[in-house]
Parts: structure tokens; sequence; C-alpha cells
């Protein structure tokens, strides 16, 4: 019995030691792995002439266990803008109107704060119709439908729309200046300098006729109150050109494009048929000058003289319910 006494008290002594060193082992660990007390922050967070090269440093290697890092967000790519109009053929002059924003023009009316002047001037004053037994005239050129007679060209036209407007309160000047001599391709830099001579101008109509196919197209007509009436529609100018630097002031065509569809929208109230789709082209036709220009395009020349001139009262009643005052 006392053998197994002091054996038992070995036992236990042997115990106690192996015990205390193992705690005195955990607590120098805990010591050691204790975080250092924080260095006081610099006012520049610490990221002054250190910030390259803090960015250059690799990012250390995630500790096991430990929760991975949040990714940052991939931003969403920005949308690829519509384009507000496109070519409607490869190396041509027509574009092809975006149809929101084609939309968005609605059939509404532009106020003035008084009463407008327009000018009605001519870019082609020599554009002439369909010769029938009551209307001939001397024509520049084998068909050519033009002529330098203005009583028998779209200068003729001019008068009786001078005539129509007046009669709803507009002053109305028309320049019957022929800017066609010397040669035509620079016509419109020279229609430019007949709108130059008048200042007083709000709005401004170029008047001209469209061409056609003589033989098939002497019946493009829509008939009202008993009459042949010519078909209408006007051209607006982008001014984008052709080439790059054409043109030296670029322009607001939407306020022109939105005028010549208010005008087209009341013209077809009429008749759906009376007026065609505007024709949005590459050119600046020198509608730069205002947001009140008209370019349109009264009848063809495989119309006759009367067919367009019976077109002029309604696009003159059709102005005026657009451009109020």
């Amino acid at each position: 019995m006392k053998r197994l006494g002091a054996l038992l008290l070995c036992l236990l002594l042997l115990m106690g030691c192996g015990g205390k060193a193992d705690m005195d082992t955990t607590l120098q660990a805990t010591e050691m792995t204790e975080a250092p007390k924080a260095s006081p922050v610099p006012p520049d967070g610490g990221m002054g002439e250190c910030a390259d090269a803090f960015a250059a440093q690799p990012q250390a290697q995630q500790t096991e266990g430990a929760p991975a890092p949040t990714a940052a967000p991939t931003p969403t790519p920005a949308p690829t803008p519509t384009p507000l109009f496109v070519l409607k053929a490869e190396g041509g002059t027509d574009l092809i109107i975006n149809e929101d924003l084609y939309a968005s023009f609605t059939e509404r009316t532009f106020p003035l704060p008084s009463a407008p002047v327009v000018l009605i001037y001519h870019t082609h004053a020599e554009e002439a119709y369909r010769q029938t037994e009551d209307y001939t005239y001397e024509e520049t050129g084998p068909e050519t439908y033009k002529t330098l007679d203005k009583t028998k060209s779209v200068a003729a036209l001019g008068e009786l729309l001078k005539a129509e407007l007046e009669k709803y309160g507009f002053t109305v000047i028309h320049d019957d200046t022929d800017v066609e001599p010397p040669e035509i391709l620079s016509a419109y830099s020279r229609s430019l300098e007949v709108m130059e001579r008048y200042p007083e101008a709000t709005v401004y109509i170029d008047l001209h006729r469209n061409t056609a196919d003589v033989k098939r197209r002497q019946d493009d007509v829509v008939i009202l109150n008993g009459q042949r009436v010519a078909r209408m529609f006007f051209v607006v100018g982008t001014g984008v050109g052709t080439y790059e630097g054409e043109y030296d002031t670029a322009h607001d065509w939407q306020r022109n494009y939105a005028l010549a569809k208010a005008v087209t929208m009341r013209l077809r109230a009429l008749d759906r048929q009376l007026a065609l789709d505007i024709r949005l082209k590459v050119g600046r036709y020198n509608q730069h000058v205002s947001p009140c220009c008209l370019l349109v395009e009264v009848g063809h020349n495989a119309n006759t003289f009367s067919d367009a001139a019976n077109a002029i009262p309604y696009l003159a009643g059709a102005i005026a319910k657009t451009i109020v005052f």
C-alpha cells in the first residue's frame, strides 16, 4: 500500500509540472501574437509621397480562412448613341432621319412676337413646267424645262404665293433675281447674297419645282375641289456636307425640320397625298440663316403651270396656320 501511494503521488506531481509548462508556453505564444500598437496616422493618411509606391506593391496573399476581398463592380458600358440620321445610299446625298426623332416633331405652331417679314426667293429661278397649248415659253436648252421668262417660271409662282400670304397679314418681299448664272452648282452662294439683302426678313421661302419623268408623271396630282393640284414637299439640309469642312458653320437643322413637318402635316390634313415626305439632305441650302427657312418644291416639270398654281393657296394656308403672330 505504501508503494502504491508513493506511485500515485509521483504521477500527480508529473502531471502538474507538465500542465504548468503547457500553460507557460500558451501565455508566451499569446504575448508574441498580440498586434503591436498602431503608430499615429499622418495628416495625409500616410499616402503622400508613398502613394505611387504603395500602388506598385504586390497585394499580400490571402490568409487561409480569411474572407475574400469584394471585387470592384464592373462599370456598365455607356449605350452607343443612336445616330440622328443615316445615309440612304452609299455615296448619295439623301438621309434617313431617326424614327424616334421624327416622331418627336408634331403638328405644332411657331408663334412670333410680331408680324413676320417673309422673303420669297428662288435659287433656281429658271425652273418651269411642262408646256401646254396655253402655256408656252422659250427654253434655255432642249428639254431643260427652264426659261428666262419670269412670267412662266417659278418666279411667277412666287408672285402668287406673295399675294396669298398677304391675305393672312404677312408682310412679304418677293425677290425674283436669277442667280443660276454663271453656273448652277454655285447658285446657293449667290442666293445667300439675296437673303442678306433683307435683314428685316424673319421667314425665308426658297421656291422650286422638282424634276420627274415627263412622259410617265403627267397625272401626278391630287384632286381638290375639282381641280388638279400639284403635290409638294420640303427639303431640309443638315449641313453635314459631302466632306469634312465643306461648310464653315453648323446650324440647328432640327428646328427647320420641325417647321417643315408642321406645314407638311397641315397639308396632309387636306389630302394625305398632297405633301410628300420631307427630304433630308447633307447640304445646307442656306438654312443656317434662320430656324424659319423653308425650301419647298411645288410640283415638278411633268406638271403644268396650272397644276402648280392651284397648289399655292393650300401652301399659303398651311404656312399661315403654322407660323402665327
